[in-house]
Order: structure tokens, then sequence, then C-alpha cells
């Protein structure tokens, strides 16, 4: 039994780090970051990560508590899986975790499975007013030993685009949910360093299509452009052309940006030619939110053209069409 108890402390930290959405770069500006639901909240945890925890009452300054590896990826845009192999005692275990966000119930949902025990554990959860804290609620053994199936909860906090802080609750014989194990979930930049620098290695023939735009000398406008309109662009690679040319000195060589995990390649052709961008090809946004959809649209809408106003097509209920100003076609859609 206490191999049980200790594998299901194991588990319930292992849980804190439910994965989900690739961390926003540092607002430099101050302003209030988007507010981030379903899906798009779940990749915030996307990465490696170190989670350290201990019992509610120990003290952080004499107790180093007990850390663990997680590394969690996104799929299809869907799905984000947490995946983890550990020690415990003399055993070793291996665990993967699914969470996922149902568009139809607007409810994060998921399951987690490991090597330990036959227990399948299923989710439920939503996030609380504030869009800051992810409540997944199931249920299981108990984790005091007895043979009851009982309520449990998970809480997870942005603390900053690095940190989280967790909480893994059960709710007690009052109805009340008590805290048995917290958690300080970090991000390992080390590891996210080399992921970058990997990434920037294999580019392009890291993604088998990617995306290329040739602005005219435009490029480093454009880029910042889009950083104001999605606020998950990363920047993988920029090299830019000296005095010396071919094209004019601070024009982009070529660079390589990440919209919502995207890959796209740009230039500034150093050649001037009479051909530009054409609405016969366009990104293709889903949006989560309305405001999020009419957001971006207002936003590539300034100095552009409007193609097709958001509106109700048929083929969905919010639909917009627009070419900003440096010509590049978005199509943006209510996911």
């Amino acid at each position: 039994m206490k191999l049980f108890v200790h594998a299901m402390i194991v588990l319930l930290v292992s849980y804190s780090i439910c994965s989900a959405r690739e961390p926003q770069a540092t607002d430099q500006s101050n302003k209030p970051a988007l507010k981030r639901t379903g899906f798009l909240w779940l990749k915030q945890f996307e990465g490696t990560w170190t989670v350290t925890s201990r019992t509610p009452d120990a003290d952080p300054q004499a107790d180093s508590g007990q850390s663990t590896k997680m590394t969690s990826r996104a799929i299809g845009g869907r799905w984000i899986v947490n995946e983890q192999v550990g020690q415990m005692g003399a055993m070793r275990y291996q665990a993967i975790q699914t969470i996922g966000f149902d568009k139809s119930k607007n409810r994060f949902t998921g399951n987690w499975i490991d090597s330990m025990q036959d227990y399948k554990w299923s989710y439920d959860g939503s996030l609380d007013e504030s869009g800051k804290q992810l409540l997944l609620e199931t249920e299981g053994p108990d984790w005091r030993g007895s043979t009851k199936i009982i309520p449990y909860r998970d809480v997870f906090e942005v603390v900053s685009e690095n940190e989280f802080a967790h909480r893994a609750e059960y709710k007690n014989s009052e109805g009340e949910w008590e805290a048995f194990l917290v958690s300080t979930i970090t991000r390992n930049m080390e590891d996210q360093d080399a992921t970058k620098t990997t990434a920037v290695a294999t580019t392009p023939s890291s993604s088998p299509v990617t995306p290329f735009l040739m602005f005219q000398g435009k490029g480093v406008q454009a880029i910042e452009f889009y950083k104001t309109v999605f606020d998950d662009l990363k920047i993988e690679s920029m090299s830019k052309h000296g005095a010396e040319g071919p094209g004019k000195e601070g024009t982009i060589q070529v660079a390589t940006i990440v919209i919502a995990g995207q890959r796209v390649m740009c230039i500034d052709s150093p050649t001037p030619h009479d051909f530009s961008f054409t609405p016969s090809f366009s990104f293709f946004v889903e949006c989560e939110t309305q405001e999020q959809l009419k957001e971006r649209f207002a936003k590539l809408s300034e100095g552009g053209t409007v193609r097709m106003p958001i509106d109700n097509y048929g083929f969905s209920k919010q639909f917009g069409w627009v070419t900003d100003q440096f010509g590049v076609s978005w199509q943006l859609n209510l996911n």
C-alpha cells in the first residue's frame, strides 16, 4: 500500500505538467496579454519542464522537494501529449497523459495512464474567470490508502511564461477541496535553447512544405506588424543584408518565423520586380473566439483591403478575408 500511495503522489506530481501552448515572448510594451482559451491555453505547457513538489506544510527553505522532468508536445493543434519516464524507488515507471479541448462542450478533457496501475484517469475541466487557472477534475483511488474512489482536482496557475504553480487537491469529508501536494513548474531553458538551435539548423527541411514570402524591402516592418496581430509569433532566425549588399542594407536576407506552430520563411528581394503577392494564396487562420477574430481582422485591415467582411457565409458562421498592407492575404475563421 505504501508503494501505491507513493505512486499516487508521483502521478499527481507528473499530472501537474498537464501540457499545452507555445510560450509568448516577453512583452516589452507592457500591454495586457491576450486572454488565452481552449487549446491556446494548453499550448503554454509545450516544452520541457522541471516539476518540484512538496507537501503544503513543508518548508521550501528546508525541504528541496521531489523533482521530475516532463516533456510536452502538441499533436495536430488539438491535443497536448505529456510523456514521463522516471524512477520510483527501485522501480522505473512510464506515464502518458493527453489533454485536449472539446469545443462542442467548451470543456477540457483528457486521460492519464501509467505502468504502475491499471486505473485510467479521466479529466474534465475548465478555466477560472481570470483565465489564469486551469481546473482539472477527476476521480480515482483514495491516496490515503482506503479502497474508496474519491474526487480529485488539479489547479494550474500561470505565474509567467516560464513558470506555473500547481496544487493537487482532494475533496475531504466536509466536501471541501484540500491540497495535499503543491508544485512549482519551471521551464528548462537549456533544453529550450537547444530546441531552437536544432530548429534553425534544420530549416526548412524540418517541415515538408514551408510557405515562403518574398517582400520588396518591407520584410522587417511586416514581421513587426504581424507580431502585433499574433501574440504567439516567434522569430527563429533572421539575417539581414549588410552594406556590401546585394540587397539594401538592413533588409532581410532570409528569416524564419513561426505563427501558431506554422513555420514561414521570408526574404526581401534584392532585385526589383513587377509582381507581388496574390489573393489566390492566403493564410487560413482558425480563431478561438469571436473577439480574437475581430481583433485580428481589424489589425490586418489597417491599410489593407477587405475582400469579405466578417459575416455568416453558410460554410462558417463567422468568417472574414482580408489582404493586409503588405499584400499578404488572410482568411480568418471562427473555430
